[in-house]
């Protein structure tokens, strides 16, 4: 599935941090990261994301796909939480319907979030 809803030509729809989460005692141990639970076995790093993305309109399904790489920077396969979903705007509308699978987060726009920026915030690997 692509990244829609979002205009990604948009100089406001970004990558705002993406950075590895440290976890475990030395900085490159993924140790605690096992799966399945007690196999001993390192499922990758963590990462936290906080993209900034353009919602072209309101009350639509919108989608942000990982594997997209027409927003620079955006990388990652599988979303592990997803944190936050706030509108950057100054609105205060809540989305809905919010989701994820595998590399692919989804959520319905508020109704007069067209043209407003919504900063996700998640956990991915």
């Amino acid at each position: 599935m692509a990244t829609a809803n979002i205009d990604q030509t948009q100089a406001t729809t970004k990558v705002v941090l993406d950075t590895r989460v440290w976890a475990g005692s030395d900085p490159d141990s993924v140790a605690w990261l096992q799966s399945p639970i007690g196999s001993d076995a390192a499922a990758g790093a963590l990462n936290l994301l906080i993209v900034d993305c353009y919602i072209t309109a309101a009350s639509t399904t919108t989608t942000l796909d990982l594997a997209s790489n027409s927003i620079t920077g955006l990388a990652g396969t599988t979303i592990e939480s997803v944190l936050s979903v706030v509108n950057n705007s100054g609105a205060f509308e809540i989305p809905a319907n919010i989701s994820h699978a595998t590399g692919i987060l989804s959520f319905t726009s508020p109704s007069g979030t067209n043209t407003d920026v919504m900063r996700i915030t998640l956990l991915y690997r």
